[in-house]
């Protein structure tokens, strides 16, 4: 059995799979999907609209508050929200809520959604609008 073992460890090992997004995204660039933000809108309005009305949420203050990463800010708002339950909601509704307050700021959408795992997150990089 030892020469199998060996022939299988000379083997060139399988390819691994690409990830979606290896480098930095700018929001500029469409860091989520239209739909994303539409699903993002939907929790917003049951989970967060009764102490934060949209327009709190977009404009100069927004982009003078965050710049840096998605994942800063997905973190924040993991930590602290729902005011009543925070980190109440899954990463997945947490990253579509990010969505739609990107979308309320003008951002456009891409072809991809905004992801939801720390790493990723990570390299998508809040800059103001032009």
């Amino acid at each position: 059995m030892l020469p199998l073992l060996g022939a299988a460890a000379a083997e060139p090992a399988p390819a691994q799979e690409p990830t979606v997004q290896q480098a930095p995204l700018s929001v500029l660039e469409g860091a989520y999907t239209a739909e994303q933000a539409g699903r993002g809108e939907t929790t917003f309005g049951r989970s967060c609209a009764e102490c934060h009305p949209p327009a709190t949420l977009s404009g100069t203050g927004f982009q003078r508050n965050w710049s840096g990463t998605a994942r800063s800010l997905f973190e924040f708002v993991d930590a602290t929200m729902p005011e009543d339950n925070p980190g109440g909601l899954s990463r997945l509704a947490y990253a579509e809520v990010l969505a739609y307050i990107f979308q309320l700021n003008g951002y456009p959408p891409g072809e991809r959604e905004l992801p939801s795992d720390d790493a990723r997150l990570g390299l998508v990089v809040i800059e103001p609008k032009p």
